[in-house]
């Protein structure tokens, strides 16, 4: 069987920032910025808003770098080759967070399919976008008028919004020694704390790039009301991250743990790969145990608990997965995978910041083959890399897609709307928008938030359980 030579090169994995980037050239920059940094900032003495619920309007936010990925190929496949990359790069680090080389998972400018979200911070309020991330914990944002911003969109570097410390009343910065130090991510270069040397800094690295700066004491304002001392980073040097992360993880520094969250939900509307479109859906964050689950409509939501994670992951939410099905027949996954063992490799773990789900090679070999073996009316189109989704030529008509179902423990099944696991990247042809990756160490299964899409989600902290309903979000 013969194929284009252009179907060989679908979809394929990111590349990586090097020794020619230097980390060590990046950290003596960190370290420089933050020598000479000078914040002024007068103490604040307000107090916490006692309202229980607060609702933030979530945006799918997508960023295609111009120029990348065979300009000459339909604009939908560059940009499913993109959000591959950015995918693979993230599962690389989320996997693998504690690499001591110098080789870090870079994608190359811009930020892949997120969701974002608009919050305020300071006296007077500034107002600055987030990328909602659950598998990270740390909330920071660009700040200082000098700000830098390596491997970003030249078109957006510039433009960047950025906090101003010296334009809020309620600032502090938080020293080397205070409680909060402890809970950002730090690196040996910053983790020293002596007479010379007093404020917190922090070293953060992502799969799409990575950013440092210094940690504030600031007031956060919702419509609802104000948070005050809310540990946020002060960032002055990142690489490939043009907005800050509002990280949702379960470490303290994260935004449900700093505000004593009992659950967070939200619904996320269909990627449409238009950056510039306009439609949201609610991200909302419940303070009280009584207060309902906003946005599921009285549906009936299914529940599985979360799992202890393993010590070298505490960061992110595990589920327990028992089975996939795929056109009602089981997979015969090994249980190893599936669940996750004391040294911290496989299981499953949710995702807000992955946009596609990536699958450890021998678990998505698996599944691509009972999907081969169940869409024999369509021909697969061979690559030569195996980091690369099953793709399809599907013709004219609208083609019938397989269930895919997820069973967790406790009862809860998930089956997959067809778009979230499926799409069009040509005319004529479609793939699979779940991805195999060659790294079989942490989590086995990493669910993206393309597998998110028009499904109401709810993290009840309180009760350590994950609940899911399918919703049209928008």
């Amino acid at each position: 069987m013969h194929h284009n030579k252009k179907n060989q090169t679908l979809l394929q994995p990111a590349f990586f920032l090097t020794n020619s980037t230097s980390m060590a050239t990046l950290r003596h920059s960190i370290l420089t910025l933050i020598s000479i940094l000078c914040l002024c900032f007068s103490p604040s003495s307000s107090s916490s808003s006692s309202q229980t619920t607060f609702k933030l309007s979530l945006t799918q936010h997508i960023a295609v770098p111009s120029g990348e990925f065979e300009t000459n190929r339909h604009p939908l496949f560059r940009t499913l080759n993109y959000l591959v990359s950015s995918s693979l790069a993230r599962a690389h680090l989320l996997k693998n967070p504690n690499n001591s080389t110098s080789e870090v998972p870079l994608f190359p400018r811009g930020n892949g399919g997120y969701y974002s979200v608009p919050l305020s911070f300071g006296s007077p309020s500034q107002k600055l976008s987030f990328l909602m991330d659950t598998g990270s914990s740390l909330v920071w944002f660009p700040c200082t008028d000098r700000y830098t911003c390596y491997d970003c969109p030249s078109s957006s570097s510039s433009k960047i919004p950025v906090f101003m410390p010296k334009h809020s009343s309620s600032v502090k910065i938080l020293g080397c020694n205070n409680t909060k130090c402890g809970w950002v991510p730090r690196t040996p270069e910053t983790i020293q704390c002596n007479a010379t040397k007093q404020v917190c800094s922090y070293e953060q690295v992502y799969g799409s790039g990575l950013t440092a700066g210094v940690l504030l004491s600031e007031t956060l304002h919702f419509p609802e009301g104000d948070v005050t001392d809310f540990a946020v980073g002060c960032s002055i040097l990142s690489a490939g991250l043009p907005e800050g992360i509002l990280g949702f993880g379960r470490r303290p520094d994260s935004l449900p743990a700093q505000m004593g969250l009992k659950k967070f939900s939200y619904c996320l509307v269909s990627h449409q790969f238009d950056d510039n479109q306009t439609v949201s859906s609610e991200l909302v964050l419940h303070r009280d145990s009584s207060s309902s689950g906003a946005g599921d409509g009285g549906m009936m939501i299914s529940y599985t608990k979360f799992l202890k994670n393993p010590s070298r992951f505490e960061g992110f939410y595990y589920l327990s997965l028992q089975k996939i099905t795929i056109g009602g027949k089981d997979v015969n996954i090994p249980d190893r995978l599936l669940v996750p063992g004391s040294d911290g490799n496989g299981g499953t773990i949710i995702d807000s910041g992955t946009t596609f789900t990536i699958m450890d090679y021998p678990i998505y070999d698996l599944v691509a083959k009972e999907f081969e073996v169940q869409m024999y009316k369509y021909k697969r189109i061979n690559t030569t890399d195996k980091e690369s989704p099953l793709c399809y030529t599907i013709g004219d008509k609208p083609p019938v897609f397989p269930e895919l179902m997820f069973d967790f423990e406790g009862g809860a099944k998930l089956s997959l709307p067809m778009a979230d696991y499926f799409s069009q990247v040509e005319p004529g042809v479609a793939c699979m928008t779940i991805l195999p990756i060659k790294l079989n160490s942490g989590p086995s299964i990493i669910i993206g938030n393309y597998q998110q899409q028009d499904i109401y989600v709810e993290y009840d902290l309180e009760n350590g359980r994950f609940g899911f309903v399918k919703k049209k979000c928008n």
